[in-house]
This record gives C-alpha cells, structure tokens and sequence, in this order.
C-alpha cells in the first residue's frame, strides 16, 4: 500500500513537471517564432475582444487542453515581458472558464454526473458549473478593457521588427535557430521554477498528512446550517475528499432515498466543488502560482481563489432564488 502511494505520488510529481517545461519552452519557442496565429485561428479575434496580448490569449486556448501547460506558458510571457501583471491576473481569471469547459467536456466529469446524478440533476449541475467559470471570464474580459482603454489590442508576442516575418519563418534554418533559443530561453526559468514547484508540493504534502485538509472541511460545515441542508450532506462534502465522483454517488444515494430535494442536491454539489477548489488551491494552485510567478503568485492565487468563490455563490443564490 505504502509503495503504491508513493508511486502515485511520484507520478503525480513527474506529470506537474513535464507539463511545466512544456509550457514554459513552448512559450519561449512561440515567443521566437512568432507562430502564434498559426497556433490557433481564433487568437486574433480574442485578442482584439479582450484587448489582451497574443501571449495571454495563447496561454488561455492551451488551457482547454492543459492547464498546467496554459499556467506554465503564461508565466513564460511575463517573465519575458510580454504581458503585464494586470495583464497576468486577468488571464488567470479568464483561464477558468476553459479549464473547466476542456475537464468537463473532454474527460470525464461531465459523463459520470450525468450517469451517477441522472439525466436531470446532472445536467443541471454540470451546466452551473460552466455558468459560474462563465461569470469569471466575464469579468476577467470585462476588467482587461477597462483597463486596457484607448489602447490597441492584439499586441504581437515580439517587441521588436515585423511581426508577419516571425510568423513566416519561411527560411528553414531561421525557423530551427528560432526554435533552439527559444528552448535555450526556457533553461534559466525552468531552473528556477521546478524546484521551487517540488518543495512547495512536499511542503502541502506533509500538511496533508498532518490532517490540514480536515481543517477546510470543518470551516465549511457552518454553511450547512445556512443554507438549511441536513446534516446527512455533510458525507458528500466529506466523500469530494476522495474524489469527486464519490461526492456524485453520496449525492445519488440521499437523493434515492429522499434526503434531500432536488434544490439541496443542486446546492451540496456546488458546495462540495467550493470545497475541491479551496483544497486544490491548497494542495496545488498556490504552489503553482508561486513557483512560476515567485511573489507575484500570491497576489494571483489570491484573485483567482476569491474570484472562483464568489462566482460559486452567485450560482448557489441563484439556485436557491428558483
């Protein structure tokens, strides 16, 4: 069992890092090429809606796919200068609304509530949960056009010469020197970032262990009572510490047995997601930030952790409104 454990967490380590340096060398190739509109068609319309450079709207496409990889791109754009830290934050906060669509439509999620929550409660919750990242990357686009008033959007990712050139790259051996320095590039930030990643993930580690995730599942149990739900619901809560589709089948079965209504088992999924993020941001997020942005990840984890709940509790008055 021990070594078992450990292997997961060895294999959970070496996927956080691997998407890493993706990240940050396909950013800093990106950078050198100037390939972005060949990336992605839709960069240059999105660029100019939300006035955000090309990097910031690269790196929030890729999270459809990766958001590890989207997180560790947009890191290596403001390192290099090409986003702003306002720039920055908004992307973060924009970024959840792919994050979630590309988790709940490409893997897993959206099948198995659908299956275990049935037809109706899973589809509602799964089409809240894209409502709340809906609202965060509407205020995301909302912020990054108030403040980037009177400016052009739609910046390039080079700061220098013609951009179209870069994109060209019609010279094979430019391409190819372009692609080397890019992955050059890459070498000092990678060297900072990986392993203040590792001790910040064993420093959650070992809180973990210490029982801190139980912390988080005691401070939300006063909401229980505010939001009038049995306190049979407090074993779905407990059961998303598990994983997330134990918190479904918790779910499944009050409702089975009529528990709960509708209504309370809409609100105690939304709930019980308030509670995976607050433990991801624990677990993972903050470290994240951190490593990649250094100080500055604070300042991000702290937009993105209070954007995600104030946009779960607006979904959940919504709820409780109908």
């Amino acid at each position: 069992m021990m070594n078992s454990v450990m292997f997961s967490g060895m294999t959970f380590y070496l996927k956080i890092i691997a998407l890493t340096v993706l990240g940050v060398v396909l950013a800093n190739v990106i950078v050198e090429t100037g390939a972005t509109r060949r990336l992605f068609f839709a960069v240059e319309p999105l660029c100019r809606l939300s006035k955000l450079p090309e990097g910031c709207v690269v790196s929030l496409l890729t999270c459809f796919l990766s958001p590890t990889a989207g997180k560790s791109m947009l890191a290596g754009f403001y390192q290099r200068g090409e986003a702003s830290r306002a720039e920055t934050i908004v992307t973060v906060l924009m970024s959840t609304f792919p994050t979630v669509l590309g988790e709940t439509l490409l893997r897993v999620q959206a099948p198995l509530a659908i299956v275990v929550l049935g037809p109706v409660i899973g589809t509602l919750y799964v089409a809240l949960t894209l409502f709340s990242a809906f609202i965060q990357a509407l205020w995301g686009l909302v912020i990054s056009r108030v403040l980037a008033a009177g400016k052009k959007g739609c910046r390039g990712t080079r700061k220098n010469g013609d951009v179209h050139a870069g994109l060209v790259c019609s010279n094979g051996r430019a391409l190819k020197d372009a692609v080397i320095q890019g992955i050059r590039s890459s070498g000092s930030i990678l060297k900072r970032i990986i392993p203040a990643m590792l001790v910040a993930l064993l420093v959650m580690d070992v809180l973990t262990a210490f029982g801190f995730m139980d912390l988080i599942a005691t401070a939300f149990s006063p909401l229980l009572r505010i939001l009038s739900l049995p306190g049979e619901c407090i074993t779905a809560l407990i059961a998303q510490f598990a994983h997330f589709s134990a918190g479904y089948a918790a779910v499944a079965f009050l409702l089975e047995n009529h528990t709960i209504t509708n209504k309370q088992a809409l609100i105690t999924l939304l709930l019980g997601s308030m509670i995976v993020i607050t433990m991801i941001y624990v677990k993972y997020s903050f470290a994240m930030y951190v490593s990649l942005f250094g100080r500055f990840g604070v300042e991000i984890s702290a937009a993105a952790y209070a954007s995600s709940m104030l946009a779960k509790i607006i979904t959940i008055l919504i709820v409780l409104l109908l």
